[in-house]
């Protein structure tokens, strides 16, 4: 009998991937509610919607079929019946059903939970045979392919690519499902790697070569995967958001476009501009990073501020270009690599060359020339921007192992989020301990950064720091930085280095969220108010304030600085290639200005760090 098998390598020869998806129209009938029993309105929801696919946990328990995610979460009362049959029953005689695709996945054995189930089903007729609304679909625990015929022909079952199926069980295979890991181990940050993208057009090419439509589970769930996914023509969408993922398609742009900020505005600090362009060279540099910032979003946080903003206080300004060495749009690991190094290199490379040679960051340099470093960052501290001014890797993803890179290129002060790498690592290393055996404090909170007792070096990981402003990160950037100067000031004879990054200025373009934007905008610009009332009382810090690349294509088409009202267009999702500034104040703030390229501007920073 003829055989196939989805492990086989097919060939993609003259294959363009833009093929994929020229026959699909993204509707609701794409979405897969994943899980759905953990809906806040199971069933309910997706149906109305008309997902085109929803998911069911069972369980076989005491003879009843659970619909449940963990065997500790199994009640008697969350039946299969009362949860999806009752409930599609009513829809099919109020005449509201739809074709749809019913994807139970078995927690336990398919024998004797399928015949169950079959058994269960069968008693409603109206709702499933041949023909009808609702397509059963076993995944999970499945029978092996030559098993399927024992089941009714209205049972289909969930393929998997590395399953070898004859042409009999191949009929009976309505999908095939993967992981999303084993095409990308991307998170929606900066640009989808070509090489995922390449892996991701191949697996969707192998289904469609079979007649199969295709799904990837476990992927992470927002707006830059969904636009990846739904270009290279994947199947079903899941998410666990099926009420955002159904405005997405239809609108393909967020609603929330316009915002007013309803805080009361801040009172901005005056700087005193005495050593503004002073000619000695500054002992100090503070280097704070606006991942994503744009001018577009430098004034929506001006307009929701009132009209006043710490940023638009500097007298010093630049542009500065953002391109990879590879590409036009880049995303944070190459554009950070580039300010941190002065080297292009492609994206997704942290603190490598494009020929993945590592190179020093700023603070390697900034340490070989008697200063404190420091890197700070408003999300995870091993994510591509602050990775790259300690860390060398060829892929941002690699997080766990630029987390262990930190103790091999050490900073004296490193505080943000994203502590699992550090405490919670699959190698099941603990890098505080590492860390205290280093003459390291580990804070674990970071409101703690003002009140405990701190040695020379400190780490603060602590996982509110990545957390959005609208999510109750609190003061966390702002109160670091302003701590870490008042550290070093004490502590840095020779001077310091400090990085710190407004992280999630980058997040709120990605999703094209104006309310997003402000928050963030105006958290980071407290950050710069700290920075510039420690340059004007010491008298010897430069601050420079840029970002690494602008984020969302951001355009302002209307507001009131009065309202602090603010409209906006958004051109992308992901990042674009327009220029961003360059602010500067303090000594040497004269060297920042014209247009240049980013590692010019690493160089203008290394320069000053080695004079003596």
């Amino acid at each position: 009998m003829k055989t196939s098998s989805f492990g086989l390598s097919l060939l993609l020869a003259g294959f363009v991937h833009t093929n994929l998806h020229a026959q699909i129209n993204y509707t609701n009938a794409n979405i897969h509610s994943h899980n759905d029993y953990q809906q806040a309105n199971p069933f309910w929801g997706a149906h109305t919607l008309q997902c085109g696919s929803i998911e069911a946990d069972l369980y076989l328990y005491n003879g009843e079929l659970i619909v449940a995610h963990l065997p500790s979460e199994v009640k008697p009362d969350q039946t299969l019946a009362k949860m999806y049959l009752q409930p599609l029953q009513q829809q099919q005689k109020a005449g509201k059903s739809y074709p749809f695709q019913f994807l139970i996945d078995l927690k336990t054995p398919a024998s004797p939970t399928l015949d169950s189930l079959v058994s269960q089903l069968s008693r409603y007729p109206e709702l499933f045979g041949e023909g009808k609304n609702a397509r059963v679909v076993i995944s999970g625990s499945m029978p092996s392919p030559a098993q399927f015929a024992n089941y009714p022909s209205w049972i289909s079952f969930d393929g998997r690519f590395e399953q070898t199926y004859d042409a009999a069980a191949l009929k009976r295979v309505a999908l095939i499902s993967a992981p999303f890991t084993l095409v990308s181990r991307w998170d929606g940050k900066g640009l989808f790697p070509k090489e995922d993208r390449e892996k991701t057009v191949e697996y969707v090419t192998r289904a469609r070569q079979q007649g199969k439509k295709v799904r990837f589970w476990g992927a992470p769930d927002n707006e830059a995967i969904w636009k990846e996914l739904t270009a290279l023509g994947v199947d079903w969408i899941g998410t666990d958001r099926p009420q955002v993922l159904a405005d997405y398609f239809k609108n393909n742009k967020p609603a929330d476009n316009q915002h007013t900020y309803s805080s009361s505005p801040y009172a901005v600090y005056q700087p005193t501009y005495r050593s503004d362009g002073a000619a000695k060279t500054p002992k100090n540099i503070i280097f704070l990073i606006g991942d994503g910032m744009g001018l577009a979003h430098m004034q929506t946080g001006l307009v929701a501020n009132h009209g006043q903003l710490h940023l638009a206080l500097f007298k010093r300004l630049g542009l500065m270009q953002t391109q990879p060495a590879e590409g036009y749009i880049t995303d944070s690991a190459a554009a950070g690599t580039a300010l941190a190094t002065g080297h292009k290199t492609k994206n997704g490379t942290i603190g490598m060359d494009a020929t993945l040679v590592a190179r020093p960051s700023l603070a390697v340099v900034a340490r070989r020339n008697g200063k404190k470093t420091a890197v700070i960052s408003s999300g995870p501290i091993t994510d591509a921007t602050p990775a790259v001014f300690y860390a060398h890797q060829p892929k941002r993803s690699m997080q766990e192992e630029i987390a262990a890179d930190f103790l091999k290129e050490p900073t004296d002060v490193l505080a943000g989020g994203g502590s699992k790498y550090f405490f919670e690592r699959k190698d099941k290393a603990n890098l505080g301990d590492s860390l205290v055996a280093r003459n390291y404090s580990v804070i674990r909170r970071y409101a703690d950064i003002t009140s405990e007792t701190k040695k020379d070096k400190f780490v603060v990981l602590d996982d509110q720091a990545g957390l959005s402003m609208e999510k109750g990160r609190g003061n966390f950037l702002p109160l670091t930085v302003g701590e870490t100067v008042k550290h070093f000031k004490k502590n840095a004879p020779k001077g310091f280095f400090m990085m710190a990054e407004g992280a999630q200025i980058d997040y709120a373009g990605h999703a094209n969220n104006v309310s997003y934007v402000m928050n963030e905008v105006l958290d980071f610009d407290q950050a710069v108010a700290e920075a510039l009332r420690f340059a004007d009382q010491d008298g010897q810090t430069l601050v420079i304030v840029t970002a690494d690349h602008e984020t969302g294509a951001m355009a302002l088409t209307g507001g009131s600085e009065k309202d602090g009202m603010l409209k906006a267009n958004f051109g992308s999702k992901g990042h674009s290639g327009i220029m961003v500034p360059v602010y500067a104040y303090g000594p040497q703030s004269q060297l920042f200005g014209g247009i240049y390229q980013n590692t010019e501007l690493s160089d203008k920073i290394k320069s000053l760090l080695e004079k003596r």
